[in-house]
């Protein structure tokens, strides 16, 4: 006897209400949560509250779903405004009320990443959205999930050049992940670390911006080790990210003993930083 395939509910057809868009959202995320998945996920996000317990690959389908239904649709009518063709502006007014869930919030960046726009378009949908980040881990999903056309590379990088400016941290962590994800490569990582530097040399205090960057520095140890080694030597990191910066590459399989012992002697002595004071 054949098997009866399970429907996937997340792959269901998505309509919702112009006026509360993200309320048919909210329904569906509440048929996919677990409570122990939740308290899984609420172990890795400290400080993040209302978290439904909904698995990523999960989150992904309903995002791929939507954004393939009506996705500029239910972006400009989450977004509340008339046309997503208009000038990107990442450092807008933010209602902190608008998403209630990690979830929600993970589901709506999957559909920015997917929902079919021209170039212009999504830097408009990314203005809307990175100011809500508010985890790494919404920050980092996100992040990887965009694809950049090449013709269109440098419009990002200038985006993601006014969210390293941002005051809000994890739009600071989004320009660092993003640049890692989409540009440590050798015909950009001089300037890859010369963004760096500037961040660094803001003295945040935010722990998840300095360990973004101390991860960006680690992965471009792995593929251009003697530009990185030429950051170590000479640079604006305070002595938190600088020695994060090392651990992480110490920490790292790919790089063998040898030169592992050699970073360790790079370590800098701690000092108080300002968030610690």
């Amino acid at each position: 006897m054949p098997r009866i395939k399970k429907t996937n509910r997340a792959e269901e057809a998505f309509h919702f209400d112009r006026a509360r868009p993200l309320d048919a959202l909210r329904r569906r995320l509440v048929e996919f949560s677990e409570p122990e998945y939740r308290t899984f996920v609420t172990k890795l996000l400290p400080g993040i509250d209302n978290i439904l317990g909904v698995r990523v690959p999960t989150l992904r389908s309903l995002g791929r779903k939507i954004a393939q239904d009506c996705g500029a649709d239910f972006l400009n009518a989450v977004f509340d405004v008339p046309s997503l063709e208009r000038d990107a502006a990442p450092f807008q007014d933010i209602t902190p009320s608008l998403f209630k869930s990690y979830e929600e919030r993970l589901v709506v960046g999957f559909i920015v990443a997917e929902t079919s726009l021209d170039f212009a378009q999504r830097l408009n949908a990314l203005a809307d959205f990175v100011p809500y980040l508010d985890s790494w881990a919404v920050c980092d999903s996100f992040s990887a999930s965009l694809r950049i056309p090449n013709a269109c590379r440098s419009e990002f990088w200038n985006f993601l050049d006014s969210c390293a400016k941002s005051s809000r941290p994890f739009e600071v962590r989004f320009a660092v992940v993003a640049t890692l994800n989409h540009f440590l490569e050798r015909s950009y990582i001089d300037v890859v670390f010369e963004r760096a530097n500037r961040i660094a040399a803001r003295r945040l205090g935010e722990y998840y911006v300095d360990m973004s960057l101390a991860w960006l520095v680690a992965e471009a140890f792995i593929r251009f080790p003697d530009a990185t080694l030429k950051l170590l030597e000479r640079n604006d990191f305070d002595d938190f990210t600088f020695n994060k910066s090392l651990q992480k590459i110490v920490e790292s399989r790919r790089v063998d003993e040898a030169t592992k012992a050699e970073i360790r002697r790079l370590k800098r002595p701690r000092r108080v930083r300002r968030s610690d004071a």
